[in-house]
């Protein structure tokens, strides 16, 4: 049986937007007092990320929005969620999923987390890989100094 490496990360990340989702389900079903202010941040350049093209332009890599009084067709799915929101003065659609949220920040009650993990075990593993390779190359061994009888 192959050992995996338990990815802790990966498994916080996921209970953390499993708990997003769940907000956000009580908010589409008003259940949540309208004391509370949701701002959402997320890559924009994510795969399944559905912006309007003026919105891609100006929030190349990361956006914040807010759900508090003014968003419409807030629907919640297992991936993500999408809403309408007011640009301009025009209502449009944003289709999110929940794996490029990477800020969630409710003011009301002071809560806020980062989900970067992903990130940082990355970075993790690669000083990992780098000291395995650097550890590796000081490794001598005792048989290079031996004499050897022929």
């Amino acid at each position: 049986m192959e050992k995996i490496f338990i990815d802790y990360g990966k498994r916080i990340n996921q209970a953390i937007l499993d708990v997003i989702k769940e907000i956000l389900k009580d908010l589409s079903e008003s259940k949540i007092s309208s004391n509370h202010c949701f701002y959402i941040t997320f890559k924009t350049k994510a795969k399944g990320v559905e912006l309007p093209n003026f919105l891609k332009k100006e929030y190349p890599d990361e956006m914040t929005i807010v759900l508090q009084n003014q968003y419409w067709d807030l629907k919640i799915k297992n991936n993500g969620f999408s809403v309408v929101l007011l640009f301009n003065k025009k209502k449009e659609i944003l289709i999110i999923p929940f794996d490029t949220i990477v800020k969630f920040y409710d003011p009301f009650v002071k809560f806020s987390i980062q989900l970067d993990f992903n990130e940082q075990i990355k970075q993790t593993k690669r000083k990992m890989k780098k000291k395995e390779v650097i550890t590796k190359k000081k490794i001598i061994s005792l048989e290079d100094f031996r004499k050897k009888n022929e």
